[in-house]
């Protein structure tokens, strides 16, 4: 737990090593000491005991450690369920899903180790935005005592293809922006190392075009478009402030035109 959740008079129940299966044991805060020490005095079991004790060694408040250790088992289930369906970290499918939810847009939901999270009401948002049935979840999936809803891999990687489908243009442009980026660095001297991180998230961006589907090569040339455009009116902005007022006007015009 975080220091500022801890109160002295207060029962927590304590982990000395971490892991699921472990048993808890069940100590009252006597008092803050320095840092994330604490004196503790234990209940279950060597009632009596008073010794010190780590903030992260006290895992849940005690009358909440029955809803802590079904969560526990809840996500171990969770993660075994997504280790079942192919989840491997650092993959290309998993880079691209970080890279796919990324570009979302909603600091709510977020993707990793292979699991989707957030409140329901966010995975319902985006539910409607790729046009799946919102309120139906895995039955692997749990919602945590924080409110959050978790989803194991398949979900979400089901969840980013009907992204990717839905709002193509949404994920290529970060995309194509990032590759560009990598691409330059990767050819200015002393930034050789870029080189092997554009091998590695390459394989990880065809596997989002392809995602994208027949509307990926719209969605790039648009992006492209709107590029160009952003860098025609920044032109115009700094040949106005420049007081190269004719330059400017025909510029616009010309992009009127189009």
């Amino acid at each position: 737990m975080w220091k500022s959740e801890i109160k002295p008079g207060v029962e927590y129940a304590l982990r000395e090593k971490r892991g699921a299966g472990v048993p808890l044991q069940r100590v009252r805060i006597v008092g803050h000491i320095r840092g994330n020490r604490w004196k503790a005095e234990w209940i279950d079991p060597n009632p009596g005991l008073v010794h010190y004790v780590k903030s992260g060694d006290l895992v849940a408040l005690w009358k909440e450690h029955k809803v802590f250790l079904k969560e526990e088992a809840d996500e171990e289930r969770l993660r075994e369920r997504s280790g079942r369906q192919g989840y491997k970290k650092d993959s290309p499918v998993d880079n691209a899903l970080h890279a796919v939810f990324e570009s979302v847009g909603d600091r709510d939901v977020t993707y990793w180790s292979g699991i989707l999270s957030g409140p329901p009401e966010s995975i319902d948002r985006l539910r409607v935005r790729v046009g799946s049935e919102t309120g139906k979840n895995s039955p692997y999936a749990y919602i945590n005592r924080r409110g959050v809803l978790r989803l194991p891999f398949d979900e979400a990687l089901d969840m980013a293809r009907r992204f990717c489908a839905a709002e193509p243009a949404t994920v290529l442009i970060g995309i194509e922006t990032t590759e560009r980026k990598w691409a330059r660095e990767a050819a200015t001297p002393g930034e050789e190392h870029m080189t092997g991180l554009l091998t590695e998230y390459r394989a990880s961006w065809a596997l989002i075009r392809q995602w994208a589907g027949h509307d990926a090569a719209v969605a790039q040339r648009e992006a492209e478009i709107q590029r160009l455009e952003r860098l025609v009116w920044d032109a115009i902005y700094a040949l106005q402030k420049a007081g190269l007022d004719r330059e400017a006007s025909r510029l616009r015009h010309a992009i009127a035109r189009e």
